[in-house]
């Protein structure tokens, strides 16, 4: 857009004022005759009195009453009418002309290349950006002010003068727009040095949408300004859009959902662009996020689009911010461990997450937990220090395989889904003997009350990596 802009203004500036410049001539025939001092004031009454021009008027009239007295005695000649005004008058309009055309080579020459010199000896770069915004609409408002007071010379008629004005006053609005528009590169350059400090992207992709947004305001508060320039009533036009508007905002309510959505990502930052996520549809790695959707890659390499609304108000689950990465699982061994053997075979698996490296040492838990179907259960967790993926399967190869070999050296064996039949014939003597033995053991016991501090654990079902 700023392209656009930048390219196209200068053409709409001459396309606005060659017209005025051909309607001139055939104009000349129907001018009012009267002398050049009733012309002015004629013209001056005609002026409106918005962006100085009835002040401009004003001046001009009474420099060319003093001219007309001075050229009565000493140039006679000059006052001859000629297309319907004094010869004077249009040599006027030519130098005119010429010097304002003079003035704007100065201004962009030595007044822009000493204000880019001041501006070079400071450390901000702020200055320097000004400067090259407001450096082309500077030189078309001298050119565009030069073309209009030159244009006050000769004695056009009235509606002549008033068509002049409102060109004049219309290019004044556009130059002003083409400004405003320029200097929003001012207010963005400072937002992405602010963002260029901060760890995040998403404020990367936010300032140029601030830019867009801004360049669209100002663009249309120019058109309103126009269009009012212009005589038309903005407000009628409004009121005769409202009907349409509402079905235009029923059809366009997804969208704005999706822009809403997109601003809660850029402001709640859940992820950024390469985070790994997981959604309650979809995980994969965020590819882009726009104003409507955000791309993700699926690990089967495909490209899902979702839409904003749907991801502002799901569940998602970033696993890029995982400062660690959890392994836990459940290892069972055969019935036919005995205590000492388990409780070695649990100190060996301790020494192993002690002694690793690339274990996190803050914590981790080996313990023999339940009498399952077929095994005695030993419940391992622990985190890893990387969360690369490659790197973190290979930790826990290592720490498996080593796990088999320390298991190997005292003879427990892990265990397998199987099913035993025992043929049982029971000893009624020993097991009275022992209910007995139990019974006395259990009553000699003494009541104690056990304090257990609260803990934080996660539920069985949850005890994957």
């Amino acid at each position: 857009m700023r392209r656009f802009v930048s390219r196209s203004l200068p053409a709409t500036i001459l396309a606005v004022w060659i017209p005025v410049l051909l309607v001139l001539v055939p104009a000349l025939g129907f001018a009012q005759d009267g002398s050049g001092s009733a012309a002015a004031e004629g013209s001056a009454e005609a002026a409106p009195s918005s962006l100085g021009t009835t002040e401009i008027a004003a001046a001009q009239g009474a420099m060319a009453d003093a001219i007309e007295g001075w050229l009565t005695e000493a140039a006679p000649w000059a006052l001859a009418s000629v297309l319907g005004s004094e010869v004077w008058r249009w040599v006027m309009l030519g130098a005119t002309l010429v010097l304002f055309v003079l003035a704007r080579r100065v201004v962009m020459n030595l007044l822009m290349k000493g204000l880019r010199a001041l501006t070079g000896r400071t450390d901000t770069d702020i200055d320097d950006r000004m400067i090259e915004a407001f450096d082309p609409p500077l030189g078309w408002f001298v050119l565009t002010f030069g073309i209009y007071v030159s244009l006050l010379w000769p004695n056009f008629g009235d509606g002549v003068q008033d068509v002049v004005n409102h060109v004049y006053r219309l290019s004044v609005i556009i130059i002003v727009g083409w400004a405003l528009v320029r200097s929003v590169n001012i207010l963005t350059g400072v937002l992405s040095t602010l963002a260029e400090s901060t760890d995040t992207e998403l404020d990367d992709y936010l300032v140029p949408l601030v830019g867009r947004v801004l360049r669209v305001v100002i663009i249309g508060i120019i058109i309103v300004i126009a269009l009012q320039e212009l005589g038309i009533n903005v407000a009628g036009i409004v009121a005769g859009l409202g009907v349409g508007g509402l079905a235009f905002a029923l059809a366009a309510q997804d969208t704005v959902a999706n822009w809403f959505g997109a601003l809660m990502i850029y402001t709640d930052r859940p992820f950024e662009t390469g985070d790994w996520i997981k959604t309650s549809e979809l995980e994969g790695v965020v590819e882009d996020i726009g104003l409507r959707s955000t791309r993700v890659r699926t690990f089967a390499k495909t490209v899902v689009s979702v839409p904003n609304r749907k991801l502002a108000d799901d569940i998602i689950e970033n696993f890029s911010r995982m400062p660690k990465r959890r392994v836990s699982f459940k290892l069972g061994v055969t019935y036919s461990t005995t205590p000492a053997m388990m409780e070695e075979a649990i100190e060996r698996i301790r020494d192993l997450l002690r002694d690793h490296p690339e274990v996190d040492q803050t914590f981790w838990l080996v313990k023999f937990t339940e009498f399952g179907d077929s095994s005695l259960q030993i419940f391992v967790y622990f985190f890893t220090n990387t969360t690369d993926w490659g790197r973190y399967l290979s930790i826990r190869q290592e720490i498996n395989l080593a796990i088999m070999h320390r298991f190997a050296e005292i003879g427990v064996e892990a265990a397998f889904p199987s099913t035993s039949v025992y043929m049982e014939n029971p000893n009624a003597d020993e097991i009275e003997a022992l209910d007995r033995r139990a019974k006395a053991l259990y009553a000699s016991r003494q009541a104690e009350l056990d304090i257990h501090e609260s803990q934080t654990a996660p539920s069985d079902d949850s005890a994957d990596g």
